[in-house]
């Protein structure tokens, strides 16, 4: 798929709140395994830590929403330098690199927030 037509595609998911179906693609799903096995299915993060973890999720450095060109791109270039774009990670850390979407319930600020 050329890079006009999946930025096209990613947007109109977007518009329809429907981003999911990127996930579940055939361009996705193959490319998800290859980078898992390109990275031995072992979490990025941790390694950075000395720590072997099964990675099971391949993390978009450059966010899909923010860039959807990019969503099928293994690396992207910053700067004149290439960089990794799409890293294997496990869950946990994949949590960690997306604390937006973490679900914790709040705390009422005051007695009135009930």
């Amino acid at each position: 798929m050329d890079k006009e037509k999946l930025e096209s595609w990613i947007k109109e998911l977007m518009e329809e709140q429907k981003l999911w179906k990127f996930y579940k693609s055939k361009y996705w799903m193959q490319l998800k395994e290859e980078v898992l096995k390109e990275q031995k299915h072992e979490c990025q993060e941790c390694l950075k830590h000395g720590k072997i973890t099964i990675a099971d999720t391949v993390h978009h450095v450059q966010y899909v929403r923010k860039h959807p060109r990019l969503a099928l791109d293994k690396y992207y270039v910053y700067q004149g330098r290439q960089y990794k774009n799409l890293v294997a990670v496990c869950k946990e850390c994949h949590n960690k690199l997306h604390p937006e979407k973490s679900f914790k319930k709040q705390e009422p600020l005051n007695e009135e927030r009930w």
